[in-house]
């Protein structure tokens, strides 16, 4: 299988030359990210050319790379800090009532379930936490066929942290579309990896932090609403920025903005958000489809080496015997998951364990080589 390498790899070369294969854990940022953010904490330690108008138009413009990856007009497009609290706006702004339901997987990553289930504790919601198929892929009509009329919200992840299984979105979007279930995603393992459009599958709501997949710093992530969302989500977290009559100190409001941005109460992260944008923006001036497709060739190189080596592949594959995401979990027939999680970091070889075998996670700036000195670390183990 032909891999050329990508003209994107010199933004990640590294003093230590290590090989990441955690972007679904926390990913290295690109050097134009880097660059972004030095030129933007120079302007900010200078006084005389620091003007607060500046700062806003830099968040601006940065809404609208991170529209292009959602599918969504710049003005759906909320930051907010991760995953977690994207998922809390929505829990925390609707209003239940006892007997209402949730339905989601059994694979969620806690961000995706604690909110959920201090709701059900608080509110006397049931949740519906819907098994997984025994291979480890989830259906989307077994969610579907939990909800009903009392089915406030389906929230699953669109790539499950642990296994990378992937889940049907646009199959669940147009059930739900016509209802009044909300239909939230925790995107955080596939937004900047797997293309999505948020408008065609039917999303209500994406929360995702930029760390992993995005390959922008901690600290700052994306929240969507779609309007059956923002007309049913109230935001619980005011303030001077949140309101209709933002910066007119003169006059005290509560009426929140209209669209998203009411979810944005205070000061911004604009460092985060720039660089947000940036990382986001070389994702683009790649091709989301492209990204997707090399991902892919990545997961299909490393499933044949680890398979000859006698590996047992954990993730669950699809129909092209392939991994669904970028997320790669596999088993060593002779070495123990800790000794080779640890032989691997001790080569600089950036990965970690996850459901009972090691998670590898390669994105698209990578090629053969890096496949072929990992297995070469690999090999040294059993030699």
């Amino acid at each position: 299988m032909e891999l050329q390498p990508s003209p994107f790899k010199k933004e990640f070369e590294r003093d230590d030359a290590a090989i990441c294969l955690n972007h679904a854990g926390v990913s290295p940022i690109p050097q134009r990210t880097a660059r972004v953010i030095t030129h933007l904490a120079s302007t900010m330690t200078r006084q005389r050319p620091f003007h607060y108008s500046h700062l806003e138009e830099t968040l601006h413009h940065a809404r609208t790379p991170c529209a292009n990856l959602l599918g969504c007009r710049p003005d759906e497009v909320a930051f907010t800090r991760n995953t977690s609290e994207a998922l809390s706006h929505v829990a925390l702004g609707l209003d239940f009532h006892p007997g209402d339901e949730i339905v989601t997987t059994d694979q969620e990553y806690p961000s995706n379930r604690i909110i959920w289930l201090d709701i059900a504790r608080r509110k006397g919601v049931k949740i519906h936490c819907v098994p997984s198929l025994p291979d480890g892929r989830i259906s989307a009509n077994a969610l579907l066929a939990h909800c009903n009329h009392r089915t406030r919200i389906l929230t699953v992840s669109s790539v499950q942290f642990a296994t990378g299984a992937t889940v049907d979105l646009h199959t669940i979007g147009t059930a739900l579309k016509k209802t009044d279930t909300l239909f939230v995603v925790d995107a955080v393992q596939s937004l900047g990896a797997i293309p999505m459009n948020v408008n065609a599958m039917g999303i209500d709501a994406v929360a995702a932090g930029g760390h992993k997949w995005m390959l922008a710093p901690e600290g700052c992530g994306l929240f969507y609403l779609s309007a059956k969302g923002l007309a049913t989500i109230e935001p619980r977290i005011l303030g001077w920025h949140s309101v209709q009559n933002a910066g007119d100190t003169s006059s005290l409001s509560i009426e929140p903005r209209d669209g998203i941005k009411r979810f944005e109460a205070g000061t911004h992260n604009i460092l985060g958000a720039a660089a947000l944008a940036e990382s986001v923006s070389m994702i683009l001036e790649a091709g989301i489809d492209d990204v997707f497709h090399r991902i892919r060739q990545l997961t299909a190189l490393f499933i044949h080496n680890l398979q000859v080596r006698g590996c047992r592949i954990l993730s669950p594959l699809d129909a092209t015997h392939n991994a669904p995401s970028g997320i790669l979990v596999f088993s060593h027939p002779t070495v123990d998951t800790l000794t080779l999680h640890r032989h691997l970091k001790s080569h600089n070889i950036e990965q970690i364990p996850r459901a009972g075998g090691l998670r590898f996670a390669p994105h698209f700036y990578q090629d053969r080589a890096d496949i072929l000195q990992v297995m070469n670390v690999m090999d040294q183990l059993v030699t």
